[in-house]
C-alpha cells in the first residue's frame, strides 16, 4: 500500500467519483433510515405521552392511540425494508462494478500479471478488498449521512427546550461518532497494516504450496511447509485478535459514554422539571427520546475498522487499476517460426530486481523433434518459455524469431503462434466443446471428434451425457484424460510452437507414455517439453 501515492484525501473523492451513479440509491437508503429512526423514536415518546395523560386524567387510552401505534410499527417495518433494500442494492452493484474493473484490468495486463508469484494478492483483492469497498458504500457512507441528519434533527428538537440539553446531546453524539472512533482508528492503523501484510504472505504461500505439492512430497518437505503455513496462519489470527480486542475496548468506552451522557441528561431534565421549565411528562419524553437516539451513533462508532479496511482496499485497487499496460504495439510475424535465437538475455522479475533469473543467457533452437528443458524446480525452465512467448519483457539482450526481434512484434499476434500446456490441466465449468475451442470460431465438431479419436478421447467424449455439449468441471476427468484434453486444446490452435510445462508430473507411467506418444505424433513445428531433472 502506498499511502503517499494514495492519501485518504485523494482516495475518498476518487472512490466517490467511481460510484457516483449509485448516489441516488444511497440517498434513498439514507432517507428510509432517517424516517425509520424517527418512527422508532416516536413510538416510545408517544407511549410516554399517552401514559402520562392517562395517569393524570384517570382515563383509558382511546382506540385511536392504538391505531396510531400500529401504523407507526408498520411504517417502521416498511422504512426498515426500504433502507435494507436500497442498501443491499448499492452493495451488490458496487461489488459487481469493482469486480468488473478488476477483471478488465487483469485481462488488460494478462498473461504476465496473472502468472506472478504474488497471485495471492490478486485473489485477496477479488475477495476481501472488493468486499471491504462494498461495505464502505453500503454500510459506511449511508450510516455517516444518516448520523449527520439524525444529529441535526435531535439537536434542533432538544434546543427548543434548552440549550443545555442540546449541548449534552451534542457532546455525547460527538464522543460516540467522532472522538472515540478517531482515537481507536489511530490504534487500528498499524495493526491493520501488519494484518494486511501477514495475510498476503499467507495466501501467497498457500497458493504456491498448492502448485508445488508434488515437489514438496517428492523432496519430503511437506511437513516443513505445513509447519511454516501454520506459523503464518497463527500470525494472521494473532492480528485478527488484536483487531477484535481493540474493537471491544472501543465498545466499552462507548457504553461508558452512553451511561454518563444519559445520567447528565436525566439530571438536567430533572432540574428543568423542578424549575417548571418543562412538565414532568415532557421531561420524561425528552429523556426517552435521548436514550432511544443512540443507535445511529453506535453504528458510526463501529466504523473505524471498516473505514480503515476500505481505505487500504482502495489503495490496493487503484494501484492495480493504475498499473501501466505493457507496450502492445508492433508488427505481426509474417511467417511461421522456424528458428528461435536467444542472445545475452538478462531478466529479473519486477518485484525482485536484485535476483536475476537469467544473466547473459545465449542459446539457439531450430525446429524439429522435441526440445527438452531440464533442470531442478525453480531453475527458470517455465520462465524461459514465458519469455519466448513474451509474457514478460526482459531487461537486456534479445530474443529473435526467424531474425525478427521479438520486442518489435505485436504481443497478441506473437502469442497466437504459441500453444502453452501447463503442468496442471485447466478445465473450466463449461461444455467440453467450449473447453476445447476457447472461443475460437470455425472449428467443426467433426474436427474435434477426429482429433479426439487420435488422442484416444473420442469414446470418453461420446459416452458423456450430452456429448460435446456436456457441461464439465475439473472433477469430471482423470488426470490423464484432463491432460489429453489440454493437448487437444493446444492442437486445435494449430500453433507454430508447442510448449509443455512439466505436463507428465501428475501422471502415472502408463498415461505418461501415452501422452508423450501423442505429442510425438500430433505436434508439428517447435515442441518444448520441460522436466525436473
Amino acid at each position: 500500500m502506498d499511502k503517499e501515492r494514495y492519501p485518504t484525501r485523494i482516495l475518498i473523492p476518487r472512490l466517490l467519483k467511481t460510484m457516483h451513479h449509485l448516489f441516488p440509491l444511497v440517498s434513498l437508503a439514507v432517507i428510509f433510515a432517517v424516517m425509520g429512526f424517527m418512527t422508532t423514536l416516536a413510538i416510545p415518546v408517544l407511549l410516554v405521552q399517552v401514559a402520562g395523560q392517562a395517569l393524570a386524567r384517570g382515563e383509558t387510552p382511546s382506540w385511536l392511540v392504538l391505531l396510531v401505534l400500529i401504523v407507526l410499527a408498520l411504517l417502521r417495518g416498511a422504512f426498515r425494508y426500504g433502507e435494507h433494500y436500497f442498501g443491499h442494492y448499492v452493495a451488490f452493484h458496487s461489488l459487481a462494478t469493482f469486480r468488473k474493473m478488476v477483471f478488465a484490468t487483469l485481462r488488460r495486463l494478462a498473461p504476465g500479471k496473472l502468472d506472478r508469484q504474488d497471485s495471492g494478492v490478486q485473489l485477496k483483492m477479488i475477495g476481501e478488498d472488493i468486499e471491504a469497498l462494498e461495505i464502505f458504500f453500503a454500510h459506511t457512507l449511508a450510516p455517516i449521512l444518516t448520523g449527520i441528519l439524525v444529529a441535526l434533527l435531535m439537536l434542533g428538537g432538544f434546543a427548543v427546550y434548552g440549550l443545555e440539553l442540546a449541548s449534552v446531546a451534542l457532546v455525547t453524539y460527538a464522543l460516540l461518532a467522532l472522538i472515540l472512533p478517531n482515537q481507536f482508528a489511530k490504534r487500528l492503523t498499524p495493526i491493520l497494516r501488519e494484518q494486511h501484510q501477514e495475510r498476503q504472505v499467507y495466501v501467497a504461500s498457500f497458493l504456491q504450496g498448492l502448485k508445488a505439492v508434488k515437489d514438496l512430497l517428492q523432496f519430503q518437505k511437506m511437513a516443513t511447509y505445513t509447519h511454516t503455513l501454520q506459523q503464518q496462519s497463527q500470525r494472521v489470527n494473532a492480528k485478527e485478535r488484536q483487531v477484535a480486542q481493540t474493537n471491544f475496548m472501543q465498545q466499552i468506552y462507548s457504553f461508558a459514554v452512553i451511561g454518563l451522557g444519559t445520567t447528565i441528561f436525566a439530571w438536567r431534565t430533572l432540574v428543568f422539571t423542578q424549575a417548571e421549565q418543562v412538565s414532568p411528562i415532557t421531561g420524561l419524553s425528552l429523556l426517552v427520546a435521548f436514550v432511544s437516539s443512540f443507535a445511529p451513533f453506535l453504528e458510526l462508532s463501529r466504523l473505524p475498522l471498516g473505514f480503515k479496511r476500505a481505505m487500504n482496499a482502495g489503495r490496493n485497487l487503484f494501484a492495480l487499476l493504475d498499473e501501466p499496460e505493457r507496450d502492445k504495439e508492433g508488427v505481426p510475424l509474417p511467417e511461421s517460426i522456424d528458428e528461435i535465437d536467444i542472445c545475452d538475455l538478462q531478466f529479473a522479475y519486477a518485484d525482485d530486481d536484485e535476483k536475476k533469473v537469467y544473466d547473459g543467457l545465449s542459446v539457439a533452437f531450430e525446429k524439429g523433434g522435441i526440445i527438452g528443458i531440464v533442470g531442478p524446480s525453480g531453475a527458470g525452465k517455465s520462465t524461459l518459455m514465458k519469455l519466448v512467448m513474451r509474457w514478460y519483457d526482459w531487461q537486456a539482450g534479445h530474443i529473435r524469431l526467424n531474425n525478427w526481434d521479438s520486442q518489435n512484434l505485436h504481443p497478441s499476434h506473437l502469442q497466437a503462434r504459441f500453444a502453452y500446456v501447463p503442468q496442471n490441466p485447466q478445465i473450466f465449468k463449461q461444455t467440453i466443446r467450449e473447453n476445447l475451442v476457447l472461443g475460437r470460431k470455425g472449428i467443426s465438431d467433426e474436427t474435434i471428434l477426429s482429433l479426439a479419436e487420435r488422442c484416444q478421447m473420442k469414446e470418453r467424449v461420446l459416452e458423456a451425457e450430452a456429448g460435446l455439449d456436456t457441461v464439465v468441471d475439473a472433477t469430471s476427468f482423470s488426470a490423464g484424460e484432463a491432460q489429453r484434453l489440454e493437448l487437444m486444446r493446444a492442437l486445435l490452435k494449430q500453433a507454430d510452437c508447442y510448449i509443455f510445462d512439466e505436463p507428465t508430473s501428475n501422471l502415472d507411467s502408463l498415461n505418461e507414455a501415452l501422452f508423450l506418444q501423442l505429442v510425438k505424433q500430433e505436434c508439428h513445428g517447435f515442441v518444448f517439453l520441460s522436466h525436473i531433472g
